[in-house]
């Protein structure tokens, strides 16, 4: 694998038939090693689109970093048609320890809140930029991986731009093609910066799956790096850069998501399961506290269905609960 220093991105990506590893530099660090980004380019004979897929903008969501590796080094540039260009752990300083976002961030700013970034400003909104500027703009296609980290329980599920325009309208389609049962149209969010909203200015069509959670070394993991690779070659044979048929999937359901917080700290005991339908006011989850009294109850705001939850034993207030869906037409 090429080092930092022997790395050209602007060469690797107009090497026809070629694969190549390597860092692209961002900036230099005290100790003088390097905040970089890696990068798996994988050039196809033939032309085609670009496709983009990144993980770990938080360190601690590793199942798609792991299935974009897989793909990379099964991909056969003779068989391929156009460019994949695959960034495996685009926030490398938190991926490194483990966290949702750079330990050498003075900030504490959470990559996927920082977009489309500034040069002169935090190393997150620094790397924020890099990337669209050298990255996200050369790309036709975007596939960005998240996941429930360290902390949450998520059903799979990909989120796609909403279809109010053409670019949107293929986001839907390559969520549909990447192959998991709950599609979750982006609106309404209670935050700014996220990379998919972006994108879309710029006119690149982009899902983000969320894929795994409770980053541990189970079994499970594997499945869901199975789950993040074959989404990838399903996107891939949509649009025409890989030949076969996808892998199909059951009946698909379209939410919008939301985000319940608890008001209280305490024990967060979960009732209610993943892809369990609720009516509203019933009760999500409890609260207790080390005597086990209750004190809070999340609450289901409308009927839906459940997504993910909070998976620590412990809940401070504010934090996340659950992960809802309100099921769309």
């Amino acid at each position: 694998m090429k080092g930092i220093e022997e790395f050209d991105l602007e060469k690797a990506l107009s090497a026809s038939g070629s694969k190549q590893n390597g860092y692209l530099k961002v900036a230099i660090k005290p100790d003088g090693s390097w905040v970089c980004i890696p990068v798996m380019a994988v050039c196809g004979k033939e032309e085609g689109p670009v496709l983009l897929v990144d993980g770990c903008h938080h360190g601690n969501e590793y199942e798609g970093a792991e299935g974009i590796i897989r793909v990379a080094r099964e991909l056969d540039p003779v068989e391929l048609k156009g460019t994949f260009i695959g960034v495996p752990a685009l926030n490398l300083d938190a991926f490194a320890i483990g966290e949702r976002v750079s330990p050498i961030d003075f900030s504490h700013m959470d990559l996927n809140r920082a977009y489309p970034g500034k040069s002169d400003s935090f190393i997150t909104s620094h790397i924020a930029k890099t990337y669209m500027d050298n990255f996200v703009k050369r790309a036709d296609y975007l596939i960005s991986f998240h996941g429930g980290g360290n902390y949450l329980y998520l059903e799979s599920l990909v989120a796609y731009q909403p279809p109010a325009d053409e670019i949107g309208r293929i986001s839907q389609k390559m969520a549909k093609a990447f192959g998991v049962e709950v599609l979750w149209r982006l609106q309404d969010l209670p935050f700014g910066g996220v990379l998919l909203q972006e994108v879309q200015k710029v006119g690149v069509s982009a899902i983000t799956p969320e894929i795994g959670g409770q980053c541990v070394r189970h079994p499970d993991r594997w499945k869901y790096v199975e789950v993040c690779s074959t989404g990838i070659k399903n996107v891939m044979k949509s649009v025409g850069m890989l030949e076969g048929s996808l892998t199909q999937v059951g009946n698909q359901i379209d939410v919008k998501l939301v985000y319940i917080h608890s008001q209280a700290g305490g024990i967060h005991v979960p009732i209610k399961l993943p892809k369990e339908m609720v009516r509203k006011g019933e009760v999500l989850a409890k609260v207790t506290d080390v005597f086990g009294e209750t004190v809070g109850e999340i609450k289901a705001p409308f009927d839906g269905v459940v997504i993910g939850y909070w998976s620590y034993p412990v809940i401070q207030p504010g934090n996340w609960s659950y992960l809802f869906g309100e099921l769309l037409k």
